[in-house]
């Protein structure tokens, strides 16, 4: 791979930088505020007693949250990384780590992940490549990419809308399906594809089902938008990318109309939600709509710059307790509640 360190560095610190703005987010688009849950004035359990334990790639975790993928790669990644798993192990979370494509063009770059697991050697990780990344490497790369890190699953994020308006991105997706199914073939554990807030239909889950693959993360529009982010990015070099993204700003299936297109062509509780998530309100509503994870990313990186580790730790706790709260309120005792309970309400427009 051809790409100079100090350009990737370069790009991956104004994802950083323009993914905290106001701008880049596509807040309302969610759907969330399209539902309510119902409320139970008269619960018959104590608040106490509610159980948000999740068992996943056998383990378990303490809530069904995970914290999404964010940023790796570069000058500040190592020490983000860290926090947030240092935040994830202390709360008994999931989480995806960044980008690990570095690792392709730069030996020396898994010394991030040799480092993060010196000293937290029970953190519970997933990798994350890029799609267009996937199709150029071996299939044995891959699973390095895995083993540096560790890795209970591989998230495989799909992001043709930020590569088309990203300056020199890349777009060849060409054979991306072959590609993935030759991975889901030899990889030593699960592949998750997501999106990165375009969220993932139903006839896509369907392509993706037919080659094997378990886990869907919709990760949909409501949340940091990258076809924003690369506009602003071109923006600040003057390029016509930022005009043409002016027209893409709103694309992409809400979180919320994602979800509920790919749960009814997938396994159940193997379908997972991200993109917008703000609150533990908002995690038991797409619980309720049958999400077996919910995922959060720009909050926690928000709190992480903004205080470093007590701050995530803080936030993390603020969602799990209202996630609960919205479970007591609801008459929800346990996560499998959730399946046989009707606790939607759709909002009327």
């Amino acid at each position: 791979m051809s790409e100079s360190i100090k350009n990737f560095e370069m790009r991956k610190l104004d994802h950083l930088s323009f993914s905290k703005s106001p701008e880049t987010q596509a807040l309302g688009f969610s759907g969330l505020d399209r539902i309510k849950l119902i409320h139970e004035a008269l619960p018959d359990f104590n608040l106490s007693e509610i159980d948000t334990q999740v068992d996943l790639f056998q383990t378990s975790f303490k809530v069904p949250l995970f914290i999404s993928s964010m940023t790796a790669g570069h000058s500040q990644g190592e020490s983000i990384n860290l926090t947030l798993a240092q935040a994830a192990h202390d709360r008994g979370w999931l989480m995806g780590v960044g980008s690990q494509r570095r690792e392709l063009f730069d030996k020396n770059a898994k010394n991030e992940w040799v480092t993060l697991r010196s000293k937290l050697p029970g953190a519970k990780l997933v990798g994350n490549i890029g799609i267009g990344q996937l199709i150029k490497s071996k299939p044995e790369t891959i699973v390095e990419l895995v083993e540096s890190l560790q890795a209970l699953a591989l998230f495989v994020h799909l992001n043709p809308l930020q590569e088309a308006l990203q300056i020199d991105g890349d777009t060849q997706f060409k054979n991306a399906l072959l590609q993935l199914q030759a991975i889901v073939k030899v990889l030593p554990c699960p592949v998750i594809i997501k999106e990165v807030g375009c969220g993932i239909s139903a006839k896509t889950a369907l392509r993706l089902k037919s080659i094997g693959v378990e886990f869907i993360d919709v990760a949909g529009l409501g949340g940091t938008h990258w076809g924003r982010v690369e506009g602003l990015r071109a923006r600040k070099k003057n390029h016509i990318n930022f005009e043409v993204s002016q027209s893409f700003w709103d694309w992409g299936i809400s979180t919320v109309d994602s979800l509920e297109q790919v749960k009814k062509v997938w396994y159940p509780k193997k379908v997972w939600a991200s993109g917008g998530v703000r609150s533990g309100v908002d995690a038991a509503k797409l619980l309720a709509l049958g999400a077996g994870m919910v995922g959060l990313a720009q909050p926690l990186l928000v709190a992480a710059e903004k205080g470093g580790l007590p701050d995530v730790l803080s936030k993390m706790e603020q969602i799990e307790i209202e996630l609960k709260i919205a479970m007591f309120c609801s008459g929800l005792k346990s996560l499998s509640d959730f399946d046989n309970q009707g606790v939607i309400e759709w909002i009327k427009s």
